[in-house]
């Protein structure tokens, strides 16, 4: 008899803590739901970093620097319509047709001077006279 007391306190056990978790979760259900609280992280408008110019000490090149770094890409095209052919630069675009107007010795080495290249003409001239030779012209 004790086995069938122990049994049935056990079932009466576990019948009445079911009861009060059912309680529990069907008091849960009858509630609304509360959607959690979203914090809304408010950014301050983006500015992109302007770089500013250097003082060169020269005016002139100051006011046109100032002037590059205010401009946007935008306001340059819609005010400049220029192309890669306007570029005046050493080497590029128009050179001065009436001679030198350089002051002072032209920069780099005149290599002129060298012995090899007094032998220059007569080293092109044999090879020249090899190929024909060679390969018959």
């Amino acid at each position: 008899m004790k086995l069938d007391l122990l049994k049935k306190l056990i079932k009466e056990a576990v019948k009445e803590a079911v009861r009060e978790e059912l309680e529990t979760i069907l008091s849960e259900d009858t509630k609304p739901v509360q959607a959690p609280k979203q914090t809304v992280t408010k950014y301050a408008e983006y500015r992109p970093v302007v770089a500013r110019p250097v003082a060169t000490g020269n005016p002139i090149a100051d006011l046109m620097n100032e002037t590059k770094y205010s401009m946007t890409q935008g306001e340059y095209q819609s005010m400049i319509s220029a192309t890669s052919d306007m570029v005046q630069a050493p080497g590029l675009g128009m050179q001065p047709i009436a001679g030198n107007f350089r002051q002072g010795p032209e920069p780099g080495l005149d290599i002129s001077q060298f012995d090899f290249m007094m032998r220059a003409g007569d080293v092109y001239k044999a090879s020249v006279q090899k190929d024909k030779e060679r390969f018959g012209a």
